[in-house]
């Protein structure tokens, strides 16, 4: 076991290396000059009102003067001492701005996650029993209806219906606490976010909960057609004995893999999301930070994305052996 970790943690770092190496060049080598385009000065700097050692200055300040190479390795430098500079949007560290947004999405994709396992996987097992009857039938339908709508669209019918006022006033439009939270107590303000986040939280789950539902079913399907299921109900076991203990944890292997990519996979949705709702978080940040070209606040994202990514994918190959004790991690990589 701690031969394949240490394995497999040299491999994340040269993935990550890879991926912000790749991630770095490509934000670099991009049409545009990003320190006009931050200033928004193009107009001003052709009626020279601006002049092109202010613009110097700038390129020097963040390191855009040098080659790709020699940016990146100061920038990799700066990283390894958790250091990702100064945002160009606002001239604070770009630690302290994803401290103010990390939380906040971590919060609602961990509900999300809960929610969406809770309720997915029983309903997908339930599916795989129940095959071809009313209750797959029905649930199958409203899966397939849910996977397809696009979580923009659903943002804004909920927005539109259960929070303008037009139709109705239940919950607030955006943001993630009301101005009279400010003053109020801890349960008062704890309530408050609760309630911000109720219609972020729908948007974000229901796609992923239908999409996990099926794939529940269908892993269910695949293990209780096997030979071996057969001859458990043969000797006489329960049907919940056979199902919950026979066939469900053989059908965890693909659940774990998806897991692995699930948690990073609703940090980049929360982009939409947190757009429409205007909540403060990682992917309202990302989407600012693509917009005014804030490399460093840019490259942090996707830094932190793929440590993430990497994280769950070594978790995944953990779980292997619990899930499935006939895996043997110290098999070669």
């Amino acid at each position: 076991m701690k031969k394949y970790i240490v394995k497999r943690t040299l491999l994340i770092f040269l993935t990550l290396f890879l991926i912000t190496l790749l991630s770095y060049t490509i934000i670099r080598i991009a049409p545009g000059d990003y320190t006009t385009l931050k200033l928004g000065m193009e107009g001003a700097l052709k009626a020279g009102s601006i002049s092109q050692e202010i613009l110097e200055q700038e390129k020097k300040l963040y390191g855009l003067d040098k080659p790709v190479i020699v940016g990146y390795a100061e920038w990799l430098a700066k990283f390894v001492r958790l250091d990702f500079g100064i945002s160009r949007k606002d001239g604070r560290p770009v630690l302290t701005r994803i401290g103010e947004a990390l939380p906040i999405t971590l919060i609602l994709n961990v509900i999300s996650m809960i929610i969406i396992y809770i309720i997915s996987i029983p309903m997908g097992i339930v599916s795989a029993v129940k095959k071809d009857k009313a209750f797959d039938r029905v649930s199958s339908l409203i899966l397939f209806l849910l996977y397809s709508l696009p979580h923009f669209w659903i943002g804004l019918i909920l927005l539109l219906y259960m929070a303008s006022g037009e139709y109705l006033n239940l919950f607030p439009l955006g943001g993630i606490r009301s101005d009279w939270a400010a003053g109020a107590g801890f349960i008062p303000r704890l309530i408050d976010f609760c309630w911000h986040l109720v219609l972020p939280v729908i948007t974000l789950t229901y796609g992923e909960f239908a999409f996990l539902a099926r794939y529940t079913r269908a892993n269910m399907l695949e293990v209780i057609s096997q030979q071996y299921i057969m001859t458990a109900r043969a000797k006489g076991l329960s049907n919940k004995r056979v199902i919950f203990i026979h066939a469900f944890r053989n059908s965890l292997i693909p659940l774990v893999t998806l897991m692995a990519t699930l948690l990073p996979g609703l940090l980049g949705g929360t982009v939409i999301v947190e757009s429409i709702f205007s909540i403060p978080g990682m992917g309202l940040l990302a989407y600012e930070a693509i917009l005014s070209r804030d490399i460093p606040v840019i490259m942090a994202i996707t830094t932190i994305a793929a440590i993430l990514t990497l994280a769950g994918i070594l978790a995944a190959d953990l779980l292997y052996s619990l899930v499935d004790p006939r895996i043997r991690l110290e098999a070669k990589i």
